[in-house]
C-alpha cells in the first residue's frame, strides 16, 4: 500500500540531486541521475559518466591537496589541468538511480600522476564504469610548459595513496580497451 503523498518523507520521493562527499576513505561521491541526464531511451547518456568522473575528481583533489585550484595556481605557481580521461562502461544508470564515485589516487610520476575512480550503484554496488584521470602538472604562467609535481603536494597523494584500499586496474595502454578484473591493492 502506497502511502499518501501527504504522509511522504521529503527523502522518499525527492532524493537529493547534488553531489555530495559521503567518505574519506575511500573518498566517495554520491550522486542521483537525472531525467536529464538520459537520452531518448531514458538511460543515462554515456558522455555525463565523464562529467560525473571529473566532478568527483575536483571534489577529491581539493581533499588532497587542501587547496582549490587558484590557490595552487596562486601559492605553487603550477596549475594541473586533466591531460586524459579513460572510462569502461560496465553498466547502466537510468532517472534516480543514486550511485557512488569512489576515488583513489593512482600512479603518481614526474610531472603526471593518476586519479582512479570506480561507480557503483549505491543500493546495490553493482559496478557502474571505471575510469582513470590522468592530470600534468604545468607552470600557471604558460600551460604548455610542463612542471615537476611540487614535492609540497607529493607528500598529499602518497598518504592517501598509502591508506586508501585502491583497485589496480589493469590497461594494456594509455586509453586502450580494458584488459581484466579489478584486484585490491592494500599498498
Amino acid at each position: 500500500m502506497t502511502k499518501p503523498a501527504d504522509e511522504l518523507a521529503v527523502s522518499e520521493f525527492a532524493p537529493s540531486t547534488l553531489e555530495q562527499v559521503i567518505a574519506l576513505r575511500p573518498f566517495t561521491v554520491r550522486r542521483v541521475a537525472r531525467w536529464a541526464d538520459c537520452d531518448p531511451a531514458g538511460v543515462v547518456y554515456s558522455g555525463n559518466f565523464t562529467e560525473y568522473l571529473l566532478s568527483a575528481a575536483h571534489l577529491f583533489r581539493r581533499y588532497l591537496f587542501g587547496a582549490d585550484w587558484e590557490q595552487i595556481r596562486n601559492n605553487l605557481g603550477v596549475d594541473t589541468p586533466a591531460k586524459a580521461v579513460s572510462m569502461v562502461f560496465e553498466g547502466s544508470l537510468w532517472p534516480d538511480n543514486v550511485f557512488d564515485v569512489r576515488l583513489y589516487v593512482g600512479a603518481i610520476r614526474t610531472r603526471t600522476a593518476d586519479l582512479i575512480a570506480r561507480a557503483v550503484h549505491a543500493d546495490t554496488g553493482l559496478n557502474v564504469s571505471d575510469g582513470r584521470v590522468s592530470f600534468i602538472c604545468v607552470t600557471s604562467r604558460d600551460s604548455r610548459v610542463a612542471a615537476e609535481i611540487p614535492d609540497t603536494l607529493r607528500p598529499c597523494s602518497t598518504t592517501i595513496a598509502q591508506i586508501a584500499r585502491r583497485p589496480r586496474l589493469f590497461w594494456k595502454g594509455f586509453g586502450d580497451a580494458w584488459m581484466g578484473k579489478v584486484t585490491h591493492d592494500r599498498s
